[in-house]
């Protein structure tokens, strides 16, 4: 009989906090399927985000060093970042519309008051009991009928579509 490996039991605890994160959509929010693009990609009227959900006990989320990059240039673009652009693309070749897709890190598995360091690559970090109030707060950048249009386009997914009044 073999226990299930800490690692495995991380990514699994991971993988449900990303769900409950888009559960937790507020009114006027879509989770969308993205093919290609295993991060939840959700949709309102602040814009598109890509979440790239993490526990506190991985990775450091922040680098203290404020110059990561070798020879004091980027050769390279950080994995969320990679990951909207990839959303991106995807994205506006399916709706036939230029959309910008935004990475936000949503930080699982920690206290808001624990202090987060902010990263290089200026990604945005939402602790998980805060996204629907982040999004909620976000000024608006799309309007009714650019949202219509990304949906019709781009199924939501079902199960986690929240219909608010």
């Amino acid at each position: 009989m073999s226990a299930t490996p800490p690692l495995a039991r991380l990514v699994e605890e991971v993988a449900s906090q990303a769900s409950l994160v888009t559960d937790l959509l507020p009114g006027g929010w879509h989770h969308l399927y993205v093919p290609g693009v295993d991060r939840p990609v959700v949709l309102g009227p602040g814009g598109v985000f890509v979440l790239d959900v993490r526990h506190q006990a991985t990775l450091p989320i922040g680098v203290q060093n404020d110059r990561p990059w070798a020879n004091d240039h980027r050769n390279q673009m950080s994995t969320p970042r990679l990951t909207a652009e990839l959303a991106s693309q995807l994205l506006s070749w399916a709706c036939g519309i230029e959309i910008t897709v935004t990475p936000v890190i949503v930080l699982a598995g920690a206290d808001s008051a624990d202090e987060i360091v902010p990263r290089p690559d200026g990604v945005d970090i939402v602790h998980q009991h805060m996204v629907d109030r982040w999004l909620s707060n976000l000024p608006a950048e799309l309007d009714a009928e650019t949202i219509a249009l990304i949906v019709e386009h781009v199924a939501p997914t079902p199960a986690l579509r929240l219909q608010h009044a």
